[in-house]
């Protein structure tokens, strides 16, 4: 155990660990990433691995972008492997609104110099032969798009970390962030106090407890989400593009020689953290399986593979989700030194390169490479009311690919 640290790091995580990644490797050595588990073993390593480049705002686009590049250095940075496919994506809408959601992509991922482009139904399904074009409409393929190994980016920023001089402290709680005038001033642990000025909390699903135990109320809900694996399949090579069908939410991807897929359901399951213990672990997130095969029966016209393929594994984590499907990343007004990673909306830890970069630079200089301000704390200086957050997360969950 230590007693101090230039910067702790609540979390583990894709954000946490980019982030003190980030740190050792740009600005203060002194990081401890604070963990109350065992270290990169939540909810990160049980992502789809998905990383999309045509999102909705012009700072997500150069979020990703920036992660995108990170994620294909990844090796040479930390010296930690990481398997990573650039197989392109299609994204398929099969009503009409749906189209004017892939128009709007397509311009602003042209604009943003993005490898993107609308395409016919008869071209998605040569791309991916799994993919039928009844009840097509529009197709938009990005180009830039990859998906990767989720398990290895976590564990590969913390352990570089640790190299660069980090030290790494799992299966210690925090019960406590002390805020003394205004300031960080230390964290309490159940294994002792560390003295320090600066603090991240990227502690996933346990974010809001994590602050509210300091008197910080952070706007967001641990949400379950859940995927397949299926068995091998004949034709399901590496190279096959991601396919995204709008309406749906759905997903599938590459995985092993199977195929990987999941989606948004219109009844996200919310967790309040506390209730389900301090031994609580996300793999006992309890998972339900009808809620996917629902999912899989809205697109069998499009995908039948996805109902007919096996079963090898079923697995889901709780990411967290914010009222306006944005993530929360900056320091938090009144508690110099408190910083928060979090909000990551089922996308973080594609996104966890590029943030975890900025956030250190924010830490160290005093102000981010690029303007955060759309995903600063600030925007919810109104209360916002549980009722109200539960009502908008699960609106952004079910339209998670931006379908009207």
């Amino acid at each position: 155990m230590i007693d101090s640290a230039d910067v702790v790091v609540i979390g583990s995580g894709g954000l946490g660990a980019a982030t003190a990644f980030s740190l050792v490797r740009h600005g203060p050595r002194n990081v401890a990433i604070v963990d109350k588990h065992e270290i990169a073993s939540q909810t990160s390593p049980r992502a789809a691995g998905l990383m999309s480049h045509a999102r909705t705002s012009d700072l997500m686009v150069q979020l990703v972008t920036q992660a995108g590049s990170n994620l294909r250095r990844f090796t040479e940075d930390t010296g930690q492997p990481l398997d990573w496919t650039q197989s392109g994506s299609l994204k398929v809408a099969r009503r009409a609104q749906d189209v004017d959601v892939i128009e709007s992509d397509v311009a602003r991922g042209d604009r943003l110099g993005l490898d993107v482009e609308r395409i016919s139904p008869d071209e998605a399904h040569r791309l991916n032969p799994f993919l039928q074009t009844k009840g097509v409409l529009a197709v938009m393929r990005v180009g830039d798009d990859l998906y990767f190994e989720p398990s290895q980016v976590a564990i590969g920023f913390a352990r570089g970390a640790e190299a660069g001089g980090a030290t790494l402290l799992p299966h210690t709680t925090v019960t406590r962030v002390d805020i003394e005038d205004g300031e960080v001033a230390a964290v309490e642990t159940d294994r002792g106090t560390i003295r320090t000025r600066v603090v991240v909390d990227a502690a996933g699903a346990w974010t809001r407890q994590v602050a509210e135990a300091s008197g910080i109320h952070i706007p967001i809900l641990p949400t379950r989400h859940q995927l397949f694996v299926t068995e091998p399949l004949e034709g399901a090579s590496a190279d096959l593009p991601i396919v995204r069908v709008v309406d749906a939410a759905v997903y599938v991807r590459p995985c092993d020689g199977g195929l990987l897929w999941g989606g948004f359901e219109a009844d996200p399951h919310f967790f309040e953290v506390d209730a389900l213990g301090a031994s609580f672990q996300i793999e006992d997130t309890p998972l339900d399986a009808e809620v996917l095969l629902r999912l899989g029966e809205q697109v069998a016209e499009q995908l039948p593979i996805l109902l007919e393929a096996k079963v090898r594994e079923h697995r889901g984590g709780i990411p967290t989700m914010t009222g306006d499907g944005e993530h929360i990343v900056g320091p938090v007004p009144g508690a110099r030194g408190f910083f928060v990673a979090g909000g990551c909306n089922v996308a973080g830890l594609s996104v966890s390169p590029a943030i975890g970069e900025a956030l250190a630079a924010w830490i160290v200089d005093g102000e981010p490479p690029i303007d955060l301000a759309p995903l600063s704390i600030t925007r919810f200086a109104e209360p916002y009311p549980e009722e109200r957050l539960e009502r908008d997360a699960a609106w952004q969950y079910r339209h998670f690919y931006g379908a009207a």
